[in-house]
């Protein structure tokens, strides 16, 4: 996903933003992005698929076991690989397994979701920087 950090805020126009009040607005940043992004994905999701998918999200272990059941050898899998390889996780870790069956759901049921990312991200930076005066005034 996305990381909200320094270089965002300058990227927006907030570099001078104090510090103590950066970490809440990068989680205010972040919590926005998510529920766009979470949005736009579920017009393009039946509600079967929106159920499936919050059981995701919640680990539901039957949803998980099923999914990961369906997809075969998933140690081999390209994704899987990434995944590993970017976290630095062990076979088999439950955060590893998470991410690694949201991405092939997503890959299956969403496939526009890269796009919807993209273009969530844009929105956002484009809402902040027309804002940066405001949220700067309001120290």
């Amino acid at each position: 996903m996305f990381k909200f950090d320094d270089r965002f805020l300058e990227s927006v126009g907030l570099a001078g933003l104090p510090e103590a009040q950066k970490e809440a607005f990068l989680e205010y940043a972040q919590d926005q992005l998510e529920i766009h992004i979470g949005e736009a994905m579920s017009e393009s999701l039946n509600e079967g698929q929106i159920e499936e998918f919050e059981r995701i999200i919640d680990n539901d272990a039957d949803t998980m076991n099923a999914i990961l059941a369906s997809l075969g050898d998933y140690r081999n899998d390209e994704v899987y690989q990434v995944l590993k390889a970017n976290t630095g996780a062990q076979d088999d870790d439950p955060g590893l397994m998470s991410d690694y069956i949201t991405a092939k759901w997503l890959d299956k049921n969403c496939p526009q979701y890269q796009q919807i990312i993209k273009d969530n991200i844009a929105a956002l930076r484009k809402e902040i920087s027309e804002q940066k005066d405001a949220i700067l005034a309001a120290e």
